[in-house]
């Protein structure tokens, strides 16, 4: 399956979806939250670690896509089915800690309301594949 692609020319619409620091997200929505310094961009962080708290719905979907930097993610509540490039789908629930190597194609499937930590050790930028 080939990689889902972000670049500069959906900056907007990533914007328009980033909750800051000290706000609070809209109820019924998926959101997520940059975990920075308040005046660093969320696209091109430049002091790592850094981190996002996602909430997604049940039935969201991430398409599979690859970074250039090595992730963590721990699912906090909720559900989801994990896909990684090669290997058959997993389920993992609240609890679940994920080591996501840099280049490691992956998406998921929300299959019960998901709050989601991700933590990136340096800063890809908008290095997707």
């Amino acid at each position: 399956m080939a990689a889902h692609v972000v670049n500069l020319n959906d900056l907007p619409n990533l914007e328009a979806s980033i909750v800051r620091p000290g706000q609070k997200p809209a109820l019924g929505r998926k959101s997520t939250r940059f975990l920075g310094l308040p005046d660093q961009d969320f696209v091109l962080p430049t002091k790592p670690p850094y981190a996002y708290f996602i909430e997604r719905p049940a039935g969201d979907v991430t398409p599979d896509h690859a970074h250039n930097a090595d992730r963590t993610e721990f699912v906090v509540e909720g559900r989801i089915e994990w896909r990684e490039h090669g290997k058959p789908p997993v389920e993992y629930g609240a609890g679940t800690l994920t080591f996501v190597e840099a280049g490691t194609t992956y998406g998921y499937t929300v299959l019960e309301d998901a709050k989601i930590l991700i933590l990136f050790a340096k800063s890809p930028g908008m290095n997707y594949r």
